[in-house]
């Protein structure tokens, strides 16, 4: 009697619907698990915010990028002084910034230098500088130079009209955030902010020539971005 009922379920199907629902079991598990694994893996989107700003500058025909070491120029003093505003503001960071990274697009008038954020503090914040390009010879002068240096190439009207600077502070994560989980944090970067721009405008940019901000990044590094300063001006309506 229990064979003849065995026979009558293999006969209709039961063995292969049971290796069916083991099966799709197991497909279940499977995929439960690179779920799981996926909600644990992490993404790196600091890392990628350089990336990304550095691939909308860079996406021109004569853009280029180079990782420098400590400035190896003979004479500093000559090379600030010659060539566009670009390349003056280049050499200026390359005997000042032990490293740094550029990114720069002539035709399209931008230059962005990313640099650790301690190195640009102890730049801008360093007493008794003087200005490189009112010295003949580097001999004459010793120490930081780098923002009375740097606020002349701005001023200067090198391409025929004086340079914008755009600085961009970073938090680990959006600022806003930063704002809703850590307050004190974002209070001291703003603090910052205020501090590099009373120093920067004391010692002679226009309030309309920069600009400091707050963005998501690396808190390790600060971008710089230089581009050709165009006066607002606005559109005259006339009656038809």
């Amino acid at each position: 009697m229990l064979r003849r009922k065995r026979r009558k379920i293999e006969q209709a199907g039961g063995g292969s619907n049971t290796g069916q629902m083991m099966n799709l079991s197991l497909f279940i598990m499977l995929l439960a698990f690179f779920i799981v694994l996926n909600s644990l893996s992490s993404y790196e989107e600091i890392k990628t915010e350089k990336v990304k700003r550095s691939i909308e500058l860079a996406f021109a025909k004569d853009a280029r990028q180079d990782d420098y070491s400590p400035s190896v120029r003979e004479d500093p003093v000559k090379s600030v002084n010659q060539g566009d505003t670009f390349e003056r503001l280049e050499a200026l960071f390359e005997s000042q910034i032990a490293s740094y990274e550029v990114v720069k697009s002539k035709s399209r008038g931008v230059m962005m230098v990313t640099l650790p954020y301690e190195q640009f503090k102890r730049a801008v914040m360093a007493v008794g500088q003087k200005d490189l390009t009112q010295y003949p010879s580097r001999r004459a002068i010793a120490g930081n130079f780098f923002l009375p240096t740097l606020v002349s190439l701005m001023r200067a009207n090198i391409d025929g009209a004086p340079t914008r600077m755009e600085i961009l502070l970073h938090a680990p994560e959006n600022p806003a955030q930063t704002q809703n989980r850590a307050p004190d944090k974002m209070a001291a970067l703003i603090n910052q902010v205020g501090t590099f721009s009373r120093r920067l405008e004391k010692q002679g940019i226009p309030q309309k020539m920069l600009n400091i901000g707050v963005s998501r990044g690396d808190p390790e590094t600060v971008d710089l971005v230089f581009r050709k300063y165009v006066p607002f001006s606005p559109v005259e309506v006339t009656a038809p």
